[in-house]
């Protein structure tokens, strides 16, 4: 599995990176299928192994964020209070992609704080390097 080369994951012990392995489910899936609306439950972080994602948020001027790079992160609200989706997740191509049970992963966080402080970390420069992409793309 490839699950050690994600940015999230990168640089994670061996014994927790075979952990997160253990409660990876990887699943090929056809274009059209939505693995999530915004306002569900926020379940899975995914990771996208090839194919491609369309993340949509917003209401009357909805905004449209592509995940189409192998090893891309998205569903990240499964690791952040409240644990609610903030977008619709589509795929816009068959896809085949890792489901992570994200009530999993952070008690294995919690199991092994070093790592996860890692992880999270990580997970916080992704964020904020889509927000700042956001913005350049917006003007805003």
């Amino acid at each position: 599995m490839f699950l050690h080369k994600i940015e999230i994951f990168e640089g994670l012990s061996s014994d927790v990176l075979q952990e997160i392995e253990q409660i990876a489910k990887e699943a090929s899936l056809p274009e059209g299928t939505v693995l999530f609306r915004a306002g569900d439950p926020a379940d899975n972080l995914y990771v996208l192994k090839d194919g491609q994602v369309a993340l949509t948020t917003g209401g009357a001027s909805p905004i449209t964020f592509p995940i189409d790079e192998p090893g891309g992160v998205f569903g990240w609200s499964s690791l952040v209070e409240p644990r609610i989706y903030t977008a619709t997740a589509e795929l816009t191509m068959d896809s085949t992609l890792y489901s992570l049970d994200g009530g999993r992963l952070l008690d294995l966080f919690e199991k092994h704080p070093g790592d996860g402080l890692l992880a999270l970390r990580r997970l916080a420069r992704i964020i904020a390097s889509r927000l700042k992409a956001s913005y350049e793309r917006f003007g805003k």
